[in-house]
């Protein structure tokens, strides 16, 4: 059955001589492998479009009860050309794709992606999109800290530290050295944001300056409960790295 979907592409790798492996994140089916055969030709029309996490237009051979299916032509309908012009928005792009692809949501995420990818096109400090991405992908993985308070003992005052093994605040009564992580009020206090924000809260998130410490934050939860390898989180931290240094 030939179908035209949108989708966003995920990931490409090489499969036989001139033909890729496609992961994409359709609209309607969600995520569905294509074999995209004569891609890697030179003369080859349908490999702009199939580029990781462009948004396309794709007429696919949807095969019943198989798990892969074949790629007839694909038409590119937002590129992200900012996106591919910038390393480290490159690193943070390719790193929510695969993050979605891993994660095998029964949520429909593709609007969420979308977003993601809109907002990062745009942006000049892509830091705020990637906090405000990986918060959501915890809350999505169950992975909610504790931030109304003390996670030890449920106190609102004196908010010193966060603690990643009991999930959330911890107070300067109940704090731990050598376990607990210290954290000024400022840092503490954007993390708390970013726990509480959806993507509707965008236009407030990027006005606030987010850095790579505050996404190591967030990230460290996701690291400590998900159980998820991210084989792209390597280089997109030695490119934020190499960012922060650049600064």
């Amino acid at each position: 059955m030939i179908e035209q979907i949108d989708a966003i592409i995920l990931d490409s790798k090489d499969y036989k001589e001139k033909d890729a492996l496609l992961s994409v994140l359709s609209l309607k089916y969600g995520i569905l492998h294509l074999v995209a055969r004569g891609i890697r030709k030179i003369n080859s029309k349908n490999a702009s479009a199939c580029l990781p996490f462009t948004y396309a237009k794709l007429m696919v051979d949807l095969k019943e009860q198989r798990s892969l299916h074949t790629l007839q032509s694909a038409v590119i309908l937002k590129s992200y050309r900012k996106i591919r012009e910038d390393l480290l928005k490159q690193s943070i792009a390719s790193y929510f794709c695969e993050m979605i692809e891993k994660s095998n949501f029964d949520e429909d995420v593709f609007s969420i992606l979308l977003e993601a990818l809109s907002c990062l096109q745009d942006t000049k400090n892509p830091f705020s999109v990637l906090c405000l991405f990986q918060s959501i992908m915890n809350r999505m993985h169950g992975i909610e800290p504790f931030v109304d308070g003390c996670v030890r003992c449920g106190g609102l005052h004196n908010i010193y530290a966060l603690s990643y093994r009991d999930g959330g605040f911890v107070c300067s009564s109940c704090y731990r050295q050598g376990i607990d992580s210290v954290q000024d009020k400022d840092r503490l206090k954007k993390f708390r944001i970013l726990c509480k924000a959806k993507w509707e809260h965008y236009e407030i998130i990027k006005e606030i300056p987010f850095d790579y410490d505050d996404f190591l934050h967030v990230y460290t939860y996701f690291e400590e409960y998900a159980g998820i390898g991210m084989k792209s989180i390597r280089f997109l931290k030695t490119i934020c790295e190499m960012e922060v240094k650049a600064k």
